[in-house]
C-alpha cells in the first residue's frame, strides 16, 4: 500500500503514530544518555576550550568511566585536567598519542570538533558500530527547550550575542547563551526546562556532527558564507553541505532566518522545508530590509528607524548582524524599545575590531577572529577611510586554503607596515605582497610582534591584530592569540 492512500485512510491516527514514534525515539536517546553509570566513554580530543571539558564533565557527572585521549601532553592540558581532579577515580589518560584499542573498547566516542571526518580513528569507531557523539548534536537531542542556532562564515558571534541580549530584555534569566561562543552547552542541559530558550553559536565543525545525527535547531540563523576552512572540510562543496545541516532537519513549525544578499546563502531558501524569513540590505522585497538611512521594513512596511548616533556597532557587516538579530528577535515579539536600548550599549564582542588601548597617539585594536578574507576586508572597510597609510597589521599563521590575492590591493594601498607571525599563511602572504617594502617577518611569539608593530607606529597610526589565518601553530586557539596580543599591548610603555 502506498503512503499517500494510507495517510488518507487513517488520517490523524497515522499522524499521531508518527509523532508518537518520534517522541519514543527522543525518549530512548534521553534515557540512554541518562543511564551512563559505568558505561565506557572515550573523549577523542579534550582540547583547551570549554566544549571538551563540558562533555567530559557531563559524562563523569552521570557516572561514566571516561578515557581521555589527546595528542597534547599532560603538561599542555594541565589547565583543563586540573578542573577534572575530583573525578580522577573515573578517568584514564592516554595522552600524547591515540591508541586503536581505545576506539574499540569504549561504548561511546565523543568527537572533538577539531577532529576531521576522515580521521582514521573515527573510521575505526564507525566500522566497529560505536556510538559517536558531538556536543551540539547531543545537546539538540537532549534539550527540553527551543534552540536558536546561529552559523555563518562571518558575524555569527556578534549576531549570537545580539540575539541573546534582545531576548534577555523580555525573558531575563530564561535565556541561555552557549556553543562556539565559548561556553559549553551540554554542561547546562540538565538544568534547562521547556521554559528556557537556548541561543547557540554553531560552527561548521559542529554542524558536521549534527548532520550525522539528523538534528537542526528550532530557529536557524545563517549570516553568510565565504571560502573558509578548506583545510578541514576538503572542499567548498563540503563546507556548504555542512552548513546546510542547520536547517536540513527542521520541520514545518521551525524557522530559517537567512541573508539573501550572499550568493551562497540565498540559495538555501530553495531546499528549506521550514518557515523562511529573509533579510537584506539590497533587496527590498526581503522580509526584513534595511535601507541606507537605517530604516527597517517588514514586508515593505516601515517598522523601526535606527539612529546611527545611537548604534554603537559600525560598518556594513554589522548592519547585517543587527538586521539578522532583529529578524530573529521579532519571532519572539521583542519590542522596538528593547531593541534600541540594546543597540545603544552593545559595542561588540571581544576580539572583533576591539579597541584595546591608545598609547602615545597610537590606537591598538584586537581583531583576532578575523580569520577569513571577508573578515580582513571588513577591517579595511571600517578603518581605511580614517587610517589609510597608517595601519600596521599583525597577520599570519596557518594557511586554511584562502585566496589571499583578494587582499593584496587593500593591503598595499592602506598598510603602513605588515608584521607577519610564523606560519604557512604568512609565507603565502609575503610572496603575494612582492615589492611591498615594509614587511617584517617571521615572528615566533606575540611579544616580539607587538614590539615591532609599536616600533613602526607613531602618533595618529593604528596597530591591529588581523591574522587572516588559523592560530594553532603558535597558540592554543584564536582566543589565546587575542589574549596574548592584549596582554603585550597593555605592557607597552
Amino acid at each position: 500500500m502506498k503512503i499517500v492512500p494510507l495517510l488518507h485512510y487513517y488520517g490523524n491516527n497515522v499522524i499521531f503514530l508518527v509523532q508518537a514514534y518520534r517522541y519514543l525515539c527522543l525518549f530512548l536517546v534521553y534515557y540512554s544518555m541518562h543511564s551512563l553509570k559505568d558505561r565506557k566513554v572515550l573523549i577523542f580530543g579534550l582540547g583547551l576550550n570549554d566544549g571538551g571539558l563540558g562533555m567530559a564533565e557531563y559524562f563523569l557527572k552521570h557516572g561514566a568511566l571516561v578515557t581521555i585521549t589527546d595528542l597534547r601532553t599532560k603538561e599542555q592540558l594541565s589547565p583543563i585536567l586540573g578542573k577534572l581532579e575530583k573525578y580522577k577515580e573515573q578517568i584514564t589518560l592516554h595522552l600524547g598519542e591515540h591508541r586503536e584499542e581505545d576506539f574499540l573498547n569504549n561504548d561511546i566516542i565523543v568527537r572533538n570538533p577539531a577532529v576531521k571526518p576522515n580521521s582514521e580513528y573515527l573510521q575505526i569507531a564507525q566500522k566497529a558500530g560505536k556510538q559517536i557523539e558531538m556536543e551540539m548534536s547531543l545537546f539538540h537531542r537532549l534539550s527540553p527547550c527551543p534552540i536558536i542556532g546561529i552559523t555563518g562564515t562571518r558575524g555569527k558571534s556578534t549576531t549570537t550575542s545580539l540575539i541573546y541580549e534582545f531576548l534577555k530584555k523580555k525573558y531575563g534569566g530564561k535565556i541561555f547563551l552557549g556553543g562556539n561562543i565559548g561556553r559549553s552547552a551540554i554542561r547546562e542541559v540538565d538544568t534547562l526546562t521547556k521554559d528556557n530558550i537556548a541561543v547557540l553559536e554553531i560552527s561548521s565543525f559542529h554542524l558536521d556532527g549534527m548532520g550525522a545525527n539528523k538534528v537542526s535547531p528550532h530557529i536557524a540563523v545563517v549570516t553568510n558564507m565565504y571560502i573558509d576552512h578548506q583545510d578541514w572540510h576538503g572542499s567548498m562543496e563540503e563546507y556548504i553541505n555542512a552548513k546546510k545541516n542547520i536547517y536540513r532537519y527542521q520541520g514545518n513549525d521551525d524557522y530559517l532566518v537567512v541573508n539573501i544578499d550572499n550568493d551562497i546563502t540565498k540559495e538555501f531558501v530553495k531546499d528549506c522545508k521550514s518557515n523562511i524569513i529573509t533579510y537584506s540590505l539590497k533587496d527590498t522585497p526581503a522580509n526584513y530590509y534595511m535601507d541606507d538611512n537605517m530604516q527597517i521594513y517588514l514586508n515593505g512596511v516601515p517598522i523601526l528607524k535606527l539612529q546611527s548616533k545611537d548604534v554603537a556597532l559600525k560598518g556594513e557587516h554589522n548592519m547585517y548582524n543587527i538586521l539578522s538579530a532583529i529578524a530573529t528577535a521579532k519571532i519572539y515579539d521583542i519590542s522596538n524599545e528593547d531593541i534600541e536600548e540594546v543597540l545603544k550599549d552593545f559595542k561588540g564582542v571581544p576580539g572583533r575590531q576591539e579597541l584595546v588601548r591608545e598609547l602615545n597617539g597610537v590606537k591598538f585594536y584586537n581583531d583576532t577572529t578575523a580569520t577569513s578574507v571577508e573578515a580582513v576586508k571588513a577591517m579595511f572597510e571600517r578603518f581605511s577611510k580614517d587610517f589609510s597609510g597608517k595601519i600596521i597589521m599583525i597577520a599570519g599563521g596557518v594557511d586554511k586554503g584562502l585566496d589571499y590575492s583578494l587582499l593584496v590591493d587593500n593591503m598595499k594601498e592602506h598598510l603602513k607596515g605588515l608584521v607577519l607571525l610564523e606560519g604557512t599563511a604568512s609565507e603565502r602572504i609575503n610572496d603575494l605582497m612582492g615589492d611591498f617594502d615594509n614587511t617584517h617577518k617571521y615572528f615566533n611569539n606575540m611579544e616580539s610582534a607587538v614590539k615591532k608593530a609599536y616600533e613602526l607606529a607613531k602618533d595618529g597610526d593604528m596597530v591591529i591584530l588581523c591574522p587572516s589565518a588559523s592560530s594553532f601553530n603558535m597558540f592554543l586557539n584564536e582566543f589565546d592569540r587575542g589574549d596574548q596580543y592584549v596582554k603585550y599591548v597593555n605592557l607597552l610603555k
